[in-house]
């Protein structure tokens, strides 16, 4: 169930959404060596044993920005515009995502937490999710010169004598940087408070599939100040690679932005050819499509309202468009749909743009997604596929590549008469009332 959380991708992603600059402490600014092991209790993948696990990092705490990096990646975390840059060194190229996706995908994994087995329960979830479910206490015990932290009866952590003293901002971001990872928000808050990078933590987790793990981090080479800004000019948005969403996403990072004059004039070209060649079907859907691409509607005029009104494929798809209530008529949008593409020559991808939302209301996401991705396959400006492609990436609880869906539709939008984002909006402001430590 929490695979995208377990060490292994943590640790690869290293600082995925950890710390917002609003309300912040300020911080001195260093640098240090992490060192990560993770060890493996009962873990098996295939019916092979996992191998344990060593990660080394090069941790950076600006002001106003993070980096972890270690052989071959580095991420950037702007604490003031919560973004991150996922950096693959070999190839000199990045990835920005947001950091909404983190805790909104670890809510998405609290909903689930009714399918826990009897060694799995709140306090397991919330140790490897870093969210708090229930009030909890915290108690403390000493064993072999460590700090023994516990909630109800669990060992969650084990804090090692000695250490660096840093400043209240130096010891929240460290704490926050293992929220990462995953670590109670109890013993995050003790780190917080004690001011100081321990030379060693021990934190101890079970995982749903059964398994137990031990993460053992050594903090190293301590030194204080840091460059005042990071630098991306060294660097390129990556290529367009993976699955046919990623190959969307990757091009829309690349180009997505609002539209032109020559767009419309484009569009207006090609709306009067539809209307010139009796392609009335066509010349409606085109001109929904620049409207969908964040543009001012094309104003039609009272001769091509009456061929909308006289167009028999256009009076089908307005009647079902219209009732979309039920199951039975959204499947009768879907068969009125798939008979239009008979009749236009130009516009399947508008269509498709139409039966993935339908299909999204069917509760049908990942075959929603496919569409979405396919419409904007033919048009890379369609703001409006690209709000439909994230909230089915959310609902498919894939909210790493819902934000970057709907960024890139923001991007193109740019507060366009359509109102295509603003339940994503209101979401982002809710996010940031209640889990600020995230952002």
């Amino acid at each position: 169930m929490f695979t995208r959380y377990t060490s292994t991708s943590l640790l690869r992603l290293a600082m995925l959404g950890t710390l917002g600059a609003a309300g912040a402490p300020a911080c001195a600014a260093i640098t240090f060596d992490l060192h990560v092991a993770v060890n493996y209790t009962g873990a098996t993948r295939g019916g092979v044993p996992i191998p344990n696990e060593t990660h080394k990092f090069k941790v950076t705490q600006g002001e106003r920005y993070l980096t972890v990096q270690d052989a071959k990646e580095t991420t950037i975390v702007d604490l003031v515009t919560r973004r991150r840059y996922q950096i693959d060194e070999p190839s000199r190229s990045y990835v920005a995502y947001s950091m909404f996706d983190t805790i909104a995908y670890r809510l998405l994994a609290v909903k689930k937490k009714g399918s826990f087995t009897p060694t799995y329960g709140l306090i397991e979830l919330e140790n490897n999710l870093s969210v708090e479910v229930t009030a909890r206490t915290l108690t403390e015990s000493t064993e072999g010169g460590a700090t023994v932290l516990a909630v109800d009866g669990s060992r969650l952590a084990s804090i090692g004598a000695g250490g660096t003293s840093v400043s209240a901002g130096d010891a929240a971001m460290f704490a926050r940087i293992l929220r990462t990872f995953g670590t109670h928000p109890r013993v995050l808050a003790r780190l917080s408070a004690q001011q100081r990078l321990p030379a060693s933590l021990v934190t101890y987790h079970k995982q749903i599939e059964g398994y137990s793990e031990t993460r053992t981090y050594t903090v190293s080479a301590v030194k204080q100040g840091a460059p005042a800004s990071y630098s991306l000019a060294a660097y390129k948005l990556r290529a367009p690679q993976g699955d046919e969403i990623d190959q969307v996403l990757d091009k829309a990072a690349i180009s997505a932005a609002p539209p032109t004059a020559a767009a419309r004039q484009a569009f207006e070209r090609e709306t009067a050819q539809a209307f010139s060649d009796d392609r009335v079907l066509d010349a409606m859907l085109g001109m929904n499509e620049w409207v969908f691409s964040g543009g001012d509607p094309i104003v039609s005029t009272p001769a091509q309202r009456a061929l909308f009104q006289a167009n028999p494929q256009l009076s089908s798809l307005a009647a079902v468009m219209r009732k979309q209530d039920t199951k039975a008529e959204l499947e009768a949008t879907l068969a009125t749909l798939q008979e239009l593409r008979k009749h236009t020559t130009r516009k399947q991808h508008m269509l498709a743009l139409y039966e993935a939302d339908t299909r999204e209301k069917l509760g049908e996401h990942r075959a929603a997604a496919g569409l979405y991705a396919k419409a904007l396959q033919a048009n890379p400006a369609l703001a409006s596929a690209y709000a439909g492609l994230g909230m089915a990436l959310y609902r498919s609880e894939d909210t790493v590549r819902a934000w970057r869906s709907w960024d890139a539709g923001r991007r193109i939008s740019n507060g366009g008469e359509l109102d295509l984002f603003g339940n994503v909006d209101q979401l982002e402001q809710s996010l940031l009332r209640e889990y600020p430590q995230f952002l």
